[in-house]
């Protein structure tokens, strides 16, 4: 079976600010979505390096093939930057998995969603997370800043459920979850002979497309 990790942050260590449906979020992703569950980190033991790949960067202490790269589809739900998701401990690497020490994709994992602002804010996104995909499908997050809600996730598995693609169902559960001045966003790989992301569903449910030999990337973004 397709296998699914998550991570989530509430506790920030003043950091940043605490937030209340992290946890919950992920974890009703994390419970409906059928497939394999791998491993579900949380607050403490939620750390960037599981997001980063070996060697490269400076601390160099990535560990995705191990956690988030051993996957076939990871949320994550916390604070954001245009640079990359944010942690509330720094003792594992430095607390932001940056966009240039993320490789995804080399190993298993197809799709990423960010719970989280700005992971896709659409000013410099295709220089930003040019070189983080390698084999990976799809990166789903925002343009805009979001809300802390606790429903998201739910919503987004349930329509892959359905059978809505990745995209769609991303989409849906956006605009369920978030006013008219919250933009969803998504990045997506292509090139390569049978390759199209953009049809891409959840294992099971129906298409999923040849890894891309990333020729080409692919950004849109769109009101809730």
């Amino acid at each position: 079976m397709a296998k699914i990790g998550i991570e989530w942050v509430k506790n920030y260590h003043g950091r940043y600010a605490n937030l209340s449906n992290t946890k919950t979020q992920a974890e009703r992703f994390y419970s409906l979505l059928p497939g394999t569950r791998s491993f579900n980190w949380g607050n403490d033991l939620a750390w960037d390096q599981d997001f980063e790949e070996s060697g490269v960067g400076s601390p160099s202490t990535g560990t995705d093939s191990v956690w988030i790269d051993s996957v076939h589809i990871a949320f994550f739900s916390g604070h954001g930057g245009p640079n990359g998701p944010l942690f509330g401990v720094t003792n594992f690497d430095d607390g932001e998995a940056h966009h240039t020490e993320i490789r995804w994709g080399n190993r298993t994992l197809n799709w990423i969603a960010f719970d989280a602002c700005e992971i896709l804010r659409s000013n410099g996104v295709f220089d930003r997370w040019r070189d983080t995909l390698q084999g990976l499908h799809i990166i789903l997050g925002f343009h805009s800043t979001t809300s802390d809600e606790a429903y998201r996730g739910l919503y987004f598995a349930f329509y892959l459920i359905l059978g809505y693609t990745l995209i769609d169902a991303w989409k849906k559960a956006c605009i369920l979850t978030e006013g008219s001045n919250t933009q969803w966003a998504y990045l997506r790989a292509g090139g390569g002979a049978g390759v199209n992301t953009y049809l891409d569903h959840w294992h099971g449910r129906g298409w999923v497309s040849p890894d891309p030999t990333n020729s080409w990337r692919a950004y849109s973004k769109g009101s809730c």
